[in-house]
């Protein structure tokens, strides 16, 4: 290899030097600079998605707390026999009679409704305010109605 450089002339030698220089930068640039920029971009990208995604979770996270501290409330400060009422209409479902129940405390409630209504109704009176149904009796009403005679009860009490 020696002999081969020492036999070109200068000019050679200064011209294959630059070609050698030029190809180890091309090299340099296509095969280690580009990519790392181009995932220094990538990744930066990335982040940003992130972030954003991260607020739109904390948002979430901020408004579930939120509605769960005003549900707490509510159940603290209504009486179940209010919340049964104020929920039913919320529903759409028809409060036929709201009263106190006979032994055990709690209400006796006689609601009527769409079917596709009623039992969501029940749930998220449990799940939404600690009420639940200690006896629940369902009558079929008319076409698609649900007739219901409940006794609810406050989980806490």
């Amino acid at each position: 290899m020696m002999d081969w450089w020492t036999g070109r002339s200068r000019r050679e030698q200064i011209l294959l030097g630059v070609m050698g220089a030029l190809a180890a930068g091309i090299l340099l640039w296509f095969g280690v600079a580009a990519p790392l920029r181009g995932a220094a971009q990538d990744a930066s990208a990335h982040l940003a998605r992130a972030l954003a995604d991260e607020a739109v979770v904390d948002a979430a996270v901020t408004e579930v707390a939120r509605l769960g501290e005003g549900a707490q409330a509510r159940a603290r400060s209504a009486s179940v026999e209010s919340l049964v009422a104020e929920t039913a209409a919320t529903v759409g479902l028809e409060v036929i009679r709201i009263e106190p129940a006979a032994e055990g405390g709690g209400v006796q409630a006689v609601v009527s409704g769409p079917s596709t209504v009623v039992l969501p109704w029940i749930a998220g009176l449990q799940a939404d305010h600690a009420i639940a149904a200690r006896h629940l009796t369902l009558l079929k009403g008319d076409v698609g109605e649900l007739d219901v005679d409940a006794t609810f009860v406050g989980l806490g009490s």
